[in-house]
């Protein structure tokens, strides 16, 4: 997060950033930690989370942040979504909750068991919607980590998109998600609209999933 908000910094000659939002956000903990960089007050800090358990802790530890039960997608409505149980599972196997179902074949490999499937229906929107609700002229610092979701999350917002000054998203090279848009699809959606990649952090999966930011060019 440091590097992320560092090269915010960098890109936008110093200008402090004025609010934050995080897109799959499992536990607020990275939007604590640009708010803990950044100085930005707390009710311009804005969580989305379609997990009902995670978004109850969010709401728990983080009752100052503004929170979102609610999903990102491009198909807005009712969805269907793993909720991995988290009274069961551990917090970085509850972070692979998704709308997506599993690649088992791919996923196996490394992760030696069956992926946990617990089915639930949640409430979904567009990030044009969303940026009604949040009512900001645009939004400084996003996070997006929506597990094999990304490009639906990015798509959803439209031309609206250009709201955003900077992404930290997750991105996959291959498809870990069923079905899912893989790297090179999101990099050419993020040209498209004006978007310039600063770097990308290999991470897991052997280098497969990790981590990408953009900075808009105005």
């Amino acid at each position: 997060m440091e590097k992320y908000y560092n090269t915010y910094l960098e890109h936008f000659n110093n200008v402090p950033p004025n609010n934050i939002l995080e897109i799959g956000s499992r536990d607020a903990l990275h939007a604590q930690i640009l708010q803990n960089l950044s100085g930005v007050p707390d009710n311009k800090v804005f969580i989305v989370e379609p997990h009902p358990q995670s978004f109850s802790q969010i709401k728990k530890n983080f009752p100052q942040y503004r929170a979102f039960e609610l999903a990102i997608s491009n198909q807005p409505g009712v969805i269907p979504f793993n909720a991995i149980p988290a009274e069961v599972w551990p917090d970085h196997i509850v972070g692979t909750s998704s709308i997506r179902k599993t690649n088992v074949e791919y996923v196996s490999q490394y992760w030696g068991a069956p992926h946990p499937i617990n089915w639930v229906k949640v409430l979904a929107i567009n990030g044009i919607t969303l940026l009604e609700l949040i009512d900001e002229p645009q939004i400084d610092l996003v996070k997006i980590d929506v597990e094999g979701f990304t490009w639906e999350v990015l798509l959803s917002f439209g031309d609206h998109i250009r709201a955003l000054k900077s992404l930290h998203i997750e991105v996959e090279w291959q498809e870990v998600w069923k079905e899912q848009h893989v790297y090179w699809e999101v990099q050419h959606l993020l040209n498209f609209y004006g978007f310039k990649e600063m770097y990308y952090i290999p991470l897991y999966l052997m280098g497969n999933q990790g981590d990408s930011v953009w900075m808009r060019i105005d």
